[in-house]
């Protein structure tokens, strides 16, 4: 996913969160690195001078 080892191991409160939590939150994210390529190649376009 991009994000650093034990990233999500904790929550805001300092408590630990259950793996099971874990991986239903990052079911439901993009990879961050996937997210940068598609990003620089928007601002790749947008600031394109013709």
């Amino acid at each position: 996913m991009g994000l650093p080892e034990g990233w999500t191991k904790y929550g805001a409160d300092s408590e630990e969160i259950l793996p099971a939590h874990r991986y239903r939150a990052l079911g439901n994210a993009i990879a961050l690195p996937c997210a940068e390529y598609i990003m620089r190649g928007i601002y790749d376009v947008l600031t394109r001078r013709c």
